[in-house]
């Protein structure tokens, strides 16, 4: 006998779910990750989901972003040299992460010795010479954040935008009193995604948003929120994926 759309509901009832969260590490370790095209929407990163997930909506479910910008800049050939890097970028304070987040190489800095906000600079020193410092800072130029649900098609019915923010804004405003989150009520199969689904996130921003170095020095952004409140499913559901498509379909 066929399945039927209610027994597919059935069985997603019964699936047990554990609650946690999707953060930077998930993206950079399991998601296909590029770098964005300065000026234009780039999708950054592509996550698959292995089974049933469901995103959690509402201010209770904060999803908590900060994307910073990112920049390359070489030490001089004087070893122990402060030196002072202009960045390219409006560089701001930003409440709810740090503000800059430096590597040389492939050595955590952490803070720089000095930041100059209004001159958008920065003070390193490099005990070494000749080194990549990478420079992973909150800007505050106008940009986009776009995250979508998708399938593994070409149509356009199967993508859905669950969330859409100026990241300008949300890089500013204070999360712990005013949280971003997701608003997921169109539907009851909304928040769901199956196995084989994705989880897309777009930005566009006038800087260069990546999640590790283009040296290959393992550098990483630490300063980068983008952790989306979930349920983990213990399993698949069959047919759950043509169910949600057609959910999607109908918006």
């Amino acid at each position: 006998m066929a399945r039927t759309a209610q027994d597919v509901i059935d069985d997603l009832r019964d699936v047990s779910r554990t609650s946690g969260g999707i953060g930077p590490t998930n993206f950079r370790d399991e998601a296909d990750t590029s770098v964005n095209t300065t000026g234009s929407r780039s999708l950054i990163a592509e996550l698959p989901v292995e089974t049933v997930h469901r995103i959690l909506s509402g201010r209770s479910n904060p999803f908590r972003v900060a994307v910073p910008a990112y920049e390359q800049f070489s030490s001089d050939g004087t070893g122990g040299n402060t030196e002072t890097f202009n960045l390219s970028h409006d560089l701001i304070q930003c409440p709810n992460t740090q503000n800059v987040v430096v590597y040389i190489g492939g050595s955590y800095y952490g803070n720089p010795d000095a930041v100059d906000y209004a001159n958008d600079s920065i003070d390193v020193t490099d005990p070494g010479s000749n080194n990549n410092v990478h420079v992973w800072y909150m800007p505050g130029d106008t940009a986009t954040l776009e995250v979508y649900k998708a399938t593994p098609s070409s149509s356009a019915s199967a993508n859905e935008e669950l969330y859409t923010e100026a990241l300008n804004l949300a890089n500013q405003t204070k999360q712990a009193e005013q949280p971003e989150f997701f608003e997921l009520n169109q539907s009851a199969l909304q928040p769901f995604l199956a196995s084989d689904m994705r989880l897309n996130v777009y930005v566009k921003a006038p800087y260069e948003v990546r999640f590790e170095d283009p040296a290959g020095d393992g550098a990483t952004p630490d300063n980068m929120l983008l952790h989306i409140p979930v349920e983990r499913g213990a399993t698949t559901v069959a047919g759950l994926k043509q169910l949600i498509k057609s959910d999607m379909g109908s918006r």
